[in-house]
């Protein structure tokens, strides 16, 4: 008995460490690979700038442009949450990864985080976009 205990309690502990999968939507009417991005400095961090530039070397002329967004420390006092936020899976913070071409979007890497918003998960998101739709041997650094 004391075993079936200790064997439930281990499953519920790992069940919530687990890693949510991102939500990723490509513009079937892009024609892919990608040469290159431009990076929007206005909605990036610092630091998370860094990260990105240390991963690619954008180009200011490019017309696909990169936009990072996140959200970090999020709250929700709604009663519908209130089963998610009891077991400690209600998403703290979230990250967005957007390509675009003027007002069309062309890419978009978005996922919910347990915890708030990493260099890691920032460099995470962006080596998935290059696979994604960049070509391989461009912006290589």
């Amino acid at each position: 008995m004391k075993k079936t205990i200790l064997l439930m309690m281990l499953l519920l502990l790992t069940a919530c460490e687990e890693k949510r999968k991102p939500v990723i939507s490509v513009d079937t009417n892009v024609q892919l690979p990608l040469t290159c991005l431009k990076l929007n400095p206005l909605e990036s961090e610092e630091n998370f700038e860094a990260t990105l530039k240390n991963l690619y070397t954008f180009k200011a002329n490019c017309p696909h442009q990169l936009t990072l967004s996140y959200k970090k420390d999020i709250v929700c006092n709604s009663g519908y949450n209130a089963s998610g936020q009891s077991l400690g899976k209600f998403p703290r913070s979230f990250l967005k990864l957007e390509v675009r071409k003027g007002f069309r979007v062309e890419y978009s890497y978005y996922i919910d985080l347990l915890d708030n918003v990493e260099s890691d998960e920032v460099e995470e998101g962006f080596v998935r976009l290059k696979k994604d739709i960049l070509m391989a041997s461009e912006g290589q650094k």
